[in-house]
């Protein structure tokens, strides 16, 4: 008996050791974007760090577009305005918050459209310059230095990432990426690809579904022009379409999970957990996946949607033209009901002693 005490206890003991290990594990590194946040005001002049900051609810944050710069004015301040000091600084911010993979795919996006920059001076080179790395603008909304509660935006042509810190906990959505063209065709980066992890596994869940499968996940033989849910369009899609997760097999459902995972884990290890965490908790059945393009050479998109996740995908051609190769993406990765960290902040609101006293 006592035997059998001792091994009980020691069980429990390791049991606890692995949970308080789990939620270690999984806690976001606030501490580490909270100071990277502060270190890039700090380094900015008056001047500009006036132009970074904005209250947490101005409407400057919902405020995000994946145009060029001269189709939509952002506000914040420029990489353009920046000496490579703050620039150094802005990348760390980046990095906080971001794993490898995504602060690769982010960095590749802005020297992606330093090519359409030198692309677009050749053919019109008296131009207003609409592309290039100097035109992402980095927005700071509340104070990190002493609020609870405050975020930063990324915005630019192809890209627009949007962070919010509450308390202890990260919000990374919504998020737009793009990139134009999806595959380099010539010169010195030919074949370059920033987002081939997505349209590939994409394309491989959507080639492995059976005919019975594909008659439910296809909701159109022709792709949408764009994704559903872009700049200010959250709430276009209510009802989630297409094939439910509860007709995949085990291998489709490894490869369903392996797509979810390229968007998510776009962010630093323990956010991306915490994201995953999220989307699985309302149940991996409950998550639809959804094709649009069935002809060959064709735009194509698909949709991952569950009561936590929106995901779309699409490749189209580029601006202005119907025909011709497929080689535009856009993406988007979206929370219903908690893009912005919106339930986040209201659970804040309701819990933290601070504000019930201000009720």
């Amino acid at each position: 008996m006592k035997l059998l005490a001792v091994a009980t206890c020691l069980l429990l003991s390791i049991t606890v050791a692995q949970a308080q290990e789990t939620e270690e594990k999984h806690k976001a590194p606030v501490t580490e974007m909270r100071q990277s946040a502060v270190a890039f005001l700090e380094g900015l002049s008056p001047e500009l760090r006036k132009q970074a900051m904005f209250p947490l609810d101005d409407k400057e944050r919902r405020a995000w577009s994946n145009l060029p710069a001269t189709s939509f004015k952002r506000e914040g301040v420029s990489f353009k305005e920046m000496s490579p000091e703050q620039r150094t600084l802005a990348h760390q911010l980046l990095q906080s918050t971001l794993s490898s993979q995504g602060y690769l795919k982010t960095t590749g996006i802005m020297h992606l459209d330093e090519i359409l920059k030198s692309l677009a001076e050749q053919r019109r080179p008296n131009n207003t310059p609409m592309f290039g790395h100097d035109l992402y603008w980095i927005g700071i909304f509340g104070d990190p230095a002493k609020d609870d509660s405050w975020g930063w935006q990324l915005d630019g042509h192809h890209l627009a990432l949007n962070i919010t810190v509450v308390g202890d906990e990260v919000s990374v959505r919504p998020a737009f990426m793009g990139s134009d063209p999806a595959r380099l065709p010539e010169g010195t980066y030919s074949g370059w690809m920033v987002q081939n992890a997505e349209d590939e596994k994409g394309k491989r869940l959507f080639e492995s579904l059976t005919e019975k499968q594909r008659a439910k996940a296809i909701i159109d033989t022709v792709a949408p022009r764009d994704v559903i849910t872009g700049p200010t369009r959250g709430d276009q899609l209510k009802t989630p379409t297409g094939l439910p997760a509860s007709e995949l097999n085990a291998a489709q459902r490894r490869l369903l999970m392996s797509l979810i995972d390229e968007y998510v884990h776009n962010y630093e290890h323990n956010i991306a957990h915490l994201q995953l965490d999220r989307i699985l908790k309302s149940g991996l059945d409950k998550i639809h996946f959804a094709w649009a393009g069935t002809a060959e050479g064709k735009p194509y998109y698909y949709r991952i949607h569950g009561p936590t996740v929106i995901i779309e995908f699409d490749n189209h051609y580029p601006p202005g033209r119907n025909s011709g190769p497929v080689n535009h993406i856009h993406t988007v990765f979206r929370e219903p009901g908690n893009d912005y960290g919106d339930d986040l902040l209201k659970k804040h609101l309701l819990e933290s002693p601070h504000h019930q006293n201000e009720r």
